[in-house]
């Protein structure tokens, strides 16, 4: 099983210096990665980076309200509200609230795909991760378990299910609270 903490995340600024951002997985060449998993902090309103030739998800996980402009609409998301967009496209965001943190999803167009959404855990019925899928914990208690070893999660801490994680058994999360569960998929070069 493969639990990442956040807390052993390091921070990287931002292409534009507008931010920081903490990876937190990748796929594909270091070089031109097809996917990218991270959570940013965003101190102040400005400029995204443009990211030409990729698909982008961006969700509040912390703090209340961003307003993020993408090619001239605004759109208002509350927290646990995914937005997805083109990398490429004139992006920038004003903090009405003040400083957020968001959980961002890049996918390389046409070679990888990404699903977002937020499920509420449960001890009775745990969230059982697939290959390339994570769970990041978003508010609350929670456990992640493969046969019968158990880790502990903290706010933030990612778990990589399936043959990302070298699991043999089924890694499950459960507790109390409400995880972002990320699915990655690559996509057939053919379609």
């Amino acid at each position: 099983m493969l639990v990442i903490p956040f807390a052993s995340l390091k921070p990287q600024p931002w292409r534009n210096g507008g931010g920081s951002t903490r990876e937190i997985a990748s796929g594909g060449s270091a070089a031109s990665p097809d996917w990218r998993l991270s959570i940013a902090d965003l101190e102040k309103p400005g400029e995204f980076s443009a990211f030409p030739g990729m698909e982008r998800t961006f969700m509040v996980i912390e703090g209340e309200v961003a307003e993020l402009t993408v090619d001239g609409t605004v759109r208002r998301l509350e927290r646990f509200r995914p937005l997805r967009f083109g990398g490429g496209s004139a992006a920038s965001c004003a903090l009405p609230t003040g400083p957020c943190r968001a959980l961002n999803v890049m996918v390389r167009s046409g070679a990888a795909g990404a699903g977002v959404l937020v499920a509420e855990l449960s001890k009775k019925q745990p969230l059982t991760l697939a290959e390339g899928q994570f769970a990041v914990l978003l508010q609350g208690k929670a456990e992640a378990a493969e046969g019968t070893h158990t880790d502990q999660l903290a706010p933030f801490d990612t778990v990589a299910g399936g043959a990302a994680s070298g699991a043999t058994h089924g890694v499950t999360v459960s507790g109390r609270g409400f995880a972002a569960l990320i699915s990655i998929f690559a996509l057939d070069a053919t379609e």
